[in-house]
């Protein structure tokens, strides 16, 4: 039932993309010449993505015959799923929350909250930062070697939906390890123990996220991961110490009073041995 309240709401947002008039006043005014006036809200949106990233001298072409209309139906297809992510996101909570404690369920909301919230922030940073300054980024090189920049609409679009949505979905992973840590499934010191290693694989995943981007565009994006990382093992540290405070009482070093945990065997302050 909730799966089919998912695909509805999709299924609705999509279609109003796709067909409702970006200007239904001037449909109204010069019905007569409705080719003329009629655009539907995608073709309004992805004008603007266009227009703001694309930099000066670039020409998109269509390439096939058959690509505007393909992009026509991706992009409404993919608009619906973000503008009913609130709803996906609570009717996925729904159905989850019966397997909840009440103590728990007093979590989900604002993990639920910054989840979404991370993941537009994620799809805007990509948008109104990211993808733009790769885009001039690359261009200069087209300009250097005096090589005319002509882009298919479809290579454009791919590059500009797969990035935003894979940086929405990277930004919500602090969310994720805090909820992780704060339910006792991760601890925190795994991470802290191999962050280079983490910081490794977090450009590594930038790197696929945006493929022609060069190291320039993989640190404006790595940054506030490394950033949001840092955040969250902070965070999740006080939830950790918190929760292990509720199981077994406070723990301290018997030679230094440092904070130590359960599976300590040596202080993690004086490295004096605690069992």
């Amino acid at each position: 039932m909730r799966l089919k309240r998912i695909l509805i709401a999709v299924f609705v947002v999509t279609i109003f993309m796709m067909v409702f008039p970006a200007d239904p006043i001037a449909l109204v005014v010069n019905p007569i010449q409705f080719l003329e006036v009629y655009e539907p809200i995608i073709a309004r949106v992805l004008a603007s993505i266009n227009e703001y990233m694309l930099p000066e001298g670039v020409k998109l072409i269509a390439g096939e015959l058959s690509s505007p209309f393909e992009i026509w139906i991706v992009a409404s297809i993919l608009f619906g799923f973000l503008l009913s992510m609130p709803i996906v996101g609570y009717e996925i909570y729904a159905f989850v929350n019966p397997a909840f404690y009440p103590h728990e369920r007093r979590l989900i909301y604002p993990f639920l909250t910054a989840f979404i919230s991370l993941f537009f922030v994620g799809v805007a940073f990509a948008l109104f930062l990211v993808l733009p300054a790769l885009m001039r980024f690359l261009v200069m090189f087209a300009v250097m070697f005096k090589i005319e920049a002509i882009v298919t609409a479809m290579s454009f679009y791919t590059m500009v939906f797969f990035t935003a949505l894979a940086t929405g979905i990277v930004f919500t992973f602090p969310v994720v390890l805090i909820l992780l840590i704060r339910f006792g499934i991760v601890g925190t010191r795994p991470f802290k123990k191999y962050r280079r290693y983490i910081y490794i694989f977090m450009y590594i995943v930038v790197a696929l996220i945006t493929p022609d981007g060069g190291v320039a565009g993989n640190f404006i994006l790595l940054i506030p991961l490394v950033v949001m990382f840092e955040v969250a093992l902070l965070i999740g540290k006080r939830y950790e110490k918190k929760r292990l405070i509720e199981l077994y009482g406070e723990l301290k070093c018997k030679f230094c009073g440092a904070d130590v945990s359960p599976d300590d065997a040596f202080c993690p302050k004086c490295d004096r041995a605690l069992k």
